[in-house]
């Protein structure tokens, strides 16, 4: 938990640079339909924490009423990464054996794992987005990364690494910039507000492996395999 803390605050501690410098990186490629860039990852959906749910839709339905041009992604595409195994790049197709491929030994590496809970305390930021900070409270999440990695690695798939997470966390993004803030000091002032919020647990009781874009959209999203965690 101190290393993933460490890496929140220097995330936020830069974020405050940006903010003052007005450095902060708007996407243009949100809601662009010809945006190809696809991969695949191990993911888990949020869906199913009510407590926690109902906590972030409050904190977005504030920010929305500060910011209400940027993006905020659905319920429906709000998830927590376990890990990247192919990242988004243009063009990349997947056929329907390479999927079944991926499938099974995601399958073979996730069996017998426990569920496990992940505590969501707090909100960072980089200068493209804001994240929930979710926190390990044992190594659980850190055992099944490096099943899976060790898994794909020992395999004759293809496995790339995805330099856009810090893996030594457990973080989700809510919402994106996709604009021009309207009013960067205002905030950054109600962002400090949730720094140390409790948003509360999501238990991590089933694990998929799906073919995504940039966003994780609904949409834009295969599964390839759906993993049910032992409690």
């Amino acid at each position: 938990m101190r290393e993933e803390k460490r890496i929140y605050d220097a995330m936020w501690h830069d974020f405050g640079q940006v903010i003052k410098n007005e450095h902060y990186q708007t996407d243009p490629l949100i809601e662009d339909p010809r945006d190809s860039r696809r991969g695949i990852t191990a993911l888990s959906y949020l869906q199913n924490s009510k407590a926690l749910i109902h906590e972030v839709s409050d904190f977005l339905q504030k920010l929305q009423i500060l910011e209400p041009g940027q993006y905020y992604p659905p319920l429906s595409d709000w998830h927590l990464t376990v890990l990247t195994i192919i990242t988004c790049c243009e063009n990349f197709h997947l056929s329907e054996t390479e999927g079944q491929d991926y499938a099974e030994v995601f399958k073979n590496a996730v069996r017998d794992i426990g569920s496990f809970d992940i505590q969501f305390k707090g909100i960072t930021a980089s200068p493209s987005c804001i994240l929930l900070q979710g926190f390990m409270p044992d190594e659980s999440l850190s055992y099944l990364r490096e099943k899976l990695r060790a898994a794909f690695n020992q395999s004759h798939l293809y496995m790339s690494r995805d330099s856009r997470y810090q893996i030594a966390t457990a973080h989700s993004t809510m919402v994106r910039f996709k604009e021009s803030l309207q009013n960067p000091n205002r905030l950054f002032e109600f962002l400090k507000d949730y720094r140390e919020f409790d948003f509360g647990v999501h238990t991590v009781d089933c694990v998929k492996l799906v073919s995504i874009d940039w966003y994780v959209k609904k949409e834009h999203t295969k599964l390839l395999a759906n993993v049910p965690l032992t409690l």
